[in-house]
């Protein structure tokens, strides 16, 4: 997140929950999830692993339409007691809220998770998919969708 946070126009969000006990004068908020993004660009690892997969799988047009000037959800977590609760869903709201970029990409474990459930009931596509990054092994799913979020 350190290098993240130099990319153009970064945002983070923290999703935070107050102990409403009658017994705590001033409550203290729990953390129960955080998300950031940046717009994409060349020269970041991530965006040129992704447009050269999108480049050879549907053309060189077509993944510059969608990564030409993307808004990049780079990490979205939730705590697992705290998940299927909206939260998730905010925070993605949130992040996109006002965003100039012309799509939002995420990339995500390409298995049938909540993750993957929340992203396409959002309205994000499969990109590409069975997507294995250089030196990794599993399998990941490419997303996206035109902003802004309706």
């Amino acid at each position: 997140m350190r290098n993240h946070a130099t990319y153009p126009h970064f945002q983070c969000y923290f999703a935070e929950l107050r102990d409403s006990s009658p017994d705590l004068a001033a409550p203290e908020p729990r953390i129960v999830g955080f998300a950031y993004g940046f717009r994409g660009a060349p020269g970041q690892w991530w965006h040129d692993v992704v447009v050269r997969g999108l480049a050879d799988r549907i053309g060189q047009e077509a993944a510059h339409a969608w990564m030409g000037h993307a808004f990049e959800l780079a990490e979205i977590h939730v705590h697992p007691d705290y998940q299927s609760k909206g939260i998730g869903r905010q925070m993605i709201r949130t992040l996109c809220a006002g965003r100039r970029e012309r799509t939002a990409i995420l990339s995500t474990h390409d298995q049938p998770t909540a993750a993957r459930h929340l992203y396409a009931g959002m309205g994000f596509m499969d990109l590409l998919t069975r997507f294995v990054f250089p030196g990794g092994h599993e399998e990941y799913a490419i997303a996206g969708r035109r902003l802004p979020l309706t």
